[in-house]
This record gives structure tokens, sequence and C-alpha cells, in this order.
């Protein structure tokens, strides 16, 4: 605790501060300060208390409370204390103060004002130094701190052309993959109608069913590969119908065959294929050989309807006189 005794104040009131009067006031007043406590640490409250004792008709103004200079600030409001008597005031104001740095720090308080009698006069405040201490614990370790690195140079300006080659090759190689996505996700093309029963055929003339003595496969797989082409000219004539149904729907749906020479051919598949019937090895070649020619014939006709639609409508010619 630090406590500034009346031979202080003394001092003080020897050399008083710039004053409104020009002549003193009749009787002088007491200040003295006080500081508790007077070691702290950063954050820990403290308190500075000013008192002051003046005649009883006296007026005392005390300063407001510091502002953040110095890194201390105040956590409460000033704070008065009256403990006078008939004779004369003794009014003290305290201050609770809190401090952010460490080592020696002061308070800075303005003057205090007593005014006597219309005579004012002002009393410089001396608060003395509060040291404030770290709460961080010593370092043991002595631990010295390595030099200063030097400073990092600045990039050339190359860097912009490799920056750019890497933006390129990032949106190449982004254009490339959806591409190649959009590729995968696309639907194979469909093959022709034609095309795909050709092949078909073909593949089973390597397979060889009727030499390899199952003819009744042989017809079966024939007759599919006419119906699934027929299915795909004739939407209205789907794989699904019977044979007898199917003669009906070719027969509704312009076929440019007899629908009956289908039927005649589904009708003995049919009995191979759900009946179980034998057939020989040359009927089930024979029978192969119809499916085909049904499927040549319908494709000839289906191209002869083509160029006709490409030529359009023909004039009729005139009779040539002689």
């Amino acid at each position: 605790m630090t406590r500034v005794h009346a031979l202080a104040c003394a001092m003080l009131l020897a050399v008083p501060g710039r004053s409104h009067a020009q002549e003193p006031g009749p009787r002088a007043a007491l200040v003295s300060v006080e500081v508790r406590p007077g070691v702290v640490t950063v954050g820990e409250p403290f308190t500075v208390r000013v008192r002051v004792r003046a005649s009883k008709i006296a007026t005392i103004k005390f300063p407001a409370v510091p502002d953040s200079g110095d890194a201390i600030e105040a956590i409460d409001p000033r704070a008065i204390e009256d403990a006078g008597d008939a004779a004369a005031i003794d009014r003290t104001a305290v201050y609770r103060l809190v401090a952010w740095n460490t080592g020696p720090r002061t308070p800075r308080l303005a003057d205090v004002a007593v005014m006597v009698a219309g005579v004012e006069q002002r009393y410089r405040i001396a608060v003395p130094p509060v040291v404030v201490r770290s709460l961080l614990p010593a370092d043991s370790a002595l631990r010295v701190p390595k030099a200063a690195r030097t400073p990092v140079p600045s990039p050339s300006g190359a860097w912009r052309y490799w920056l750019l080659g890497g933006v390129l090759a990032i949106g190449l190689g982004w254009y490339w993959w959806r591409a190649r996505r959009r590729r995968r996700a696309r639907p194979p093309k469909e093959v022709e109608a034609f095309a795909a029963a050709s092949d078909a055929f073909r593949a089973l003339d390597g397979l060889g069913l009727a030499e390899a003595g199952e003819p009744g496969r042989h017809v079966i797989a024939h007759v599919d590969v006419l119906r699934r082409y027929v299915a795909r000219r004739f939407p209205s004539a789907p794989e699904s119908l019977t044979s007898r149904e199917l003669v009906r729907a070719l027969g509704a749906a312009d076929f440019p065959l007899l629908p009956e020479r289908v039927g005649a051919l589904l009708e003995r598949e049919a009995a191979v294929r759900y009946a179980a019937a034998p057939i020989a090895p040359d009927a089930a070649v024979a029978l192969a050989c119809e499916a085909r020619a049904i499927v040549t014939d319908v494709q000839a006709a289906h191209v002869a309807r083509l160029k006709a639609i490409d030529r359009g409508p023909q004039r009729a010619r005139r009779p040539v006189r002689r």
C-alpha cells in the first residue's frame, strides 16, 4: 500500500495548479492519494483513493475516471465516500481500475478542483505507479530465438505462364472427361433391321445346327429372326403375338406378301417348338430358307416403297400422236 502523507500534501499545496481566480482562497485543502495494492497481475483490479479534506463551505469536484491511456482502464464508475464532520468536509473518490500491460503503470487523473467562497483552486494528483506482473510462468528453458530469415525473393514473371499452362491443362482435361462421359452415356446406335437380320442369319450358318443333329433348333432360330425383323418393320405385329394373331395383324398392316405364307411357316415352327414334333434335317433347312426368303422379299418391297416416296407423285404422260 502507498500513501501520500500530510507532508507531501503540504508540498502540493505550496505549488497549486491553475486557478480561475487571481488570489488563493482563504483556507487551503488537504489532498492525499492511496493505491491498493501496489503490485498486481495483468487483469487484476486495483483501487486508487483520492481523499480531500477542506472547509465546510468548500465545494469539491473530483476528476472523471481515467481514459484507456497506458493500458489502464476503469471497470466501475467513480464512487464517492463521505466521512466529514461539522467542522470540515472529508470526502474520498474511489477509482477501481485494471491494467493490461506488464511493468510499472501510472494511472492518469485530472486535477481536483476545490472552490471556497467563489475562489477555485486546482490540486494536481500524483498517483504512484503500479507494478503489473505477467501471469505467465518464468521461462526456465532459456530458449534463444532463431535469427530472422532472409526475405523470400519475389517470383519472376515466368510464374504467370506456368499458371496459365496449368489452367489450360485442367480445362482440357475436364473437357476430355466430359466428352468421354457423354459418349459413354449415349445409347448405342441401333442397327438397321435388315442388316441385323442378315447378321443373325450368318451367325446361324456358322453354328450349323441342322448338320449338328439339331434341326428343330435350326428352324426355331430362323423363325425368331424372321419375327424380330417383321416386328421392327411393322410395329403393329410384335413378337408376342401368336401365329394366327400375327397373320391378322399383317393383313391389316399393308404387308407386301400374303400373310398366309408367313402363317404356314409359323404353324410348322410352332409344332416343333411347343409339341416337339420330329423334323428331318432337309425339312428344317427348307423351312429356314423360307424364313430367309420372306425377309428378303419384305425388304425388297420396303426398298421399292422408299424409292417411290423419294420420286414423289409422277405426272401422267400424254399420248404421242402419230
